[in-house]
């Protein structure tokens, strides 16, 4: 009998197909970590980036003849993770002037900071370097959240700004005398899961006992459920030195080389 030569391909190729389809040799594709550094931003002659006067705005008048104008569309984009600045113009005729809130992005050496120079000191870090690379963000938010879309943030790393530790070192108009050894001071962080309220915090401490954060220091977040599939993270900061309006000291931390999957 002949054999046909079509059957025996077609049963060749059947079972190569079935046979290579298998868990073992088609293992599930795994997350891939990206690390944020900010590298990516366009800072101003200072080595800063604050946002611009552009997009989406609102106006407030004041009772002077001058007016705040507000420009919501400011952001960083990275690694699909999101970091939005809210952009201040404030203008009278006697002149005009700038602030933020948000996700500032810095490159400054310097480590100092002197009331009389708040623009641009509040952007110096203690350690006077990013983590790694040139840029880090600097964080002083009024409900700006960091955006992840659905990642999972495995840590970060942590410095106190140059702003804070001068509070801290010598007291301030706002949070009064130098800190002593019962004072402290700490961010939390907030993270809201895709779905759900969420409802976790993670306390990240960067003064207590007489002392306060000078160095980069990892924030490792990989064993913490709760940074994990997450919408966005929403920071908060407390201290020793609060009334009922909030803390008074600074409430800035810097932060760079984000690890997210």
């Amino acid at each position: 009998m002949k054999t046909n030569k079509f059957f025996l391909v077609a049963a060749v190729v059947c079972s190569t197909v079935f046979t290579s389809c298998t868990k073992e040799d088609n293992p599930a594709p795994q997350p891939v970590k990206k690390v944020i550094g900010f590298e990516n931003a366009t800072l101003n002659a200072d080595g800063f980036w604050i946002g611009e006067a552009k997009g989406n705005s609102y106006v407030y008048p004041d009772d002077w003849g001058g007016k705040t104008t507000t420009y919501t569309d400011n952001k960083y984009e990275e690694a699909g993770v999101t970091f939005p600045v809210t952009y201040n113009l404030y203008e009278s005729a006697y002149g005009s002037s700038d602030f933020w809130s948000g996700m500032a992005i810095s490159c400054r050496t310097a480590t100092t900071f002197n009331s009389n120079t708040l623009t641009p000191d509040q952007y110096n870090n203690i350690t006077g370097m990013a983590h790694s690379g040139k840029n880090f963000c600097v964080v002083q938010t009024y409900g700006e959240s960091i955006k992840l879309n659905g990642a999972t943030v495995k840590g970060f790393w942590y410095t106190c700004s140059a702003y804070t530790v001068n509070s801290i070192l010598n007291g301030d108009n706002y949070s009064g005398a130098a800190f002593d050894n019962t004072d402290w001071f700490k961010c939390v962080l907030y993270p809201t899961p895709m779905e759900g309220d969420g409802g976790a915090r993670f306390e990240i401490d960067l003064a207590k006992d007489g002392n306060y954060v000078k160095e980069w220091k990892y924030c490792d977040l990989s064993n913490v459920a709760a940074f994990k599939n997450i919408k966005e993270i929403s920071f908060g900061f407390e201290g020793s030195r609060s009334n009922d309006y909030g803390v008074l000291t600074p409430a800035y931390i810097c932060i760079d080389d984000i690890e997210v999957e």
